[in-house]
C-alpha cells in the first residue's frame, strides 16, 4: 500500500514562521543592547538569516521594534484571557486571585522586556507601543471588575480606574521588589503571599461586606481617604525603586 504524500509546508506558513523567528531574535537582541544599542545585522546573525531578509518584512528598526511590541503586549492579552477563560471559581475574588497570579509572574519573568518597553515609551516615541495595545491588556482586569459590580459582589460605588492602577500598580512594584533581590529561577520564587494580601486588600476596599459596613458606621469619605494613602504609598515606593 503506497504511503499517503505528506503536504508539504505552504509559503505562507513559511513567511510566518521565518517572521516569528526574527521577531524572537529581535526580542533578544533589544533586550541585551536597548533599542539604539541593537543591529539589524546581529538580529539576522541570531535568526540565521541575511540581514537582507528582515528588510523584506520590516522597512526599519523602528518598524521592528514596534512588531516586537505589539506581539509581546497582544499575546500578554491572549494569555490572560486565557487565564480567566479556565478560572472553574465563578466569584469576583478567586478570580482575580488567578489574574493577580499570572500578571505577578508575567512582570517577573519578562522584567527585562517590561522594562524597556516603558524605557522607550518614556523616551522614544517612534517605537513606542500604541495605548491601544495596553489597553486591550488592562481591559481584562475592567471587565472582570465590573462583571464583579454587576453580580453584587463590589461596591456599586468603587471606581473603576482607581482600582485598575491600584492592582496594577501594586503588583508591578512588588514584582519589581521580588525580581531585584532573587538570585535562582524566577519562576521558582514564592508569589502567592502577595497576591493573597492584594486578593484582601479588594475584599476589604472594594467587596459588598465593606459597603454594609460603611453604611453601618463607617464613612465613604473615611474609605477614600485609605485608598488615596494606599495610592500615596504606591508612588512613594515607585520614586524609591526608580
Amino acid at each position: 500500500m503506497a504511503s499517503k504524500a505528506i503536504p508539504s509546508e505552504t509559503q505562507r506558513a513559511k513567511l510566518e514562521r521565518k517572521e516569528r523567528v526574527i521577531l524572537e531574535a529581535a526580542r533578544t537582541i533589544f533586550v541585551d543592547h536597548g533599542f539604539d544599542g541593537a543591529r539589524m545585522q546581529e538580529i539576522a546573525r541570531r535568526a540565521g538569516i541575511g540581514e537582507g531578509t528582515i528588510y523584506s518584512y520590516y522597512d526599519s528598526k523602528a518598524e521592528l521594534m514596534l512588531a516586537v511590541l505589539q506581539r509581546f503586549w497582544d499575546g500578554l492579552t491572549l494569555e490572560a484571557e486565557g487565564v480567566m477563560a479556565s478560572v472553574q471559581v465563578p466569584d469576583f475574588f478567586g478570580r482575580l486571585d488567578a489574574l493577580a497570579r499570572y500578571h505577578l509572574n508575567t512582570v517577573i519573568v519578562n522584567a527585562d522586556f517590561i522594562n524597556l518597553t516603558f524605557a522607550l515609551r518614556r523616551n522614544n516615541s517612534e517605537v513606542s507601543v500604541s495605548r491601544d495595545h495596553l489597553r486591550h491588556y488592562v481591559a481584562v482586569f475592567d471587565r472582570q471588575f465590573l462583571r464583579g459590580q454587576d453580580r453584587g459582589e463590589l461596591r456599586a460605588d468603587a471606581v473603576l480606574w482607581q482600582a485598575r492602577d491600584i492592582f496594577y500598580g501594586s503588583l508591578e512594584y512588588s514584582a519589581r521588589s521580588i525580581e531585584m533581590t532573587m538570585e535562582g529561577d524566577r519562576s521558582t520564587r514564592d508569589q502567592q503571599p502577595v497576591v493573597d494580601d492584594m486578593v484582601a486588600l479588594f475584599r476589604a476596599h472594594y467587596g459588598a461586606a465593606a459597603e454594609r459596613e460603611a453604611a453601618g458606621g463607617a464613612t465613604l469619605a473615611g474609605l477614600s481617604r485609605q485608598v488615596e494613602q494606599l495610592t500615596e504609598t504606591i508612588a512613594s515606593l515607585a520614586s524609591r525603586l526608580s
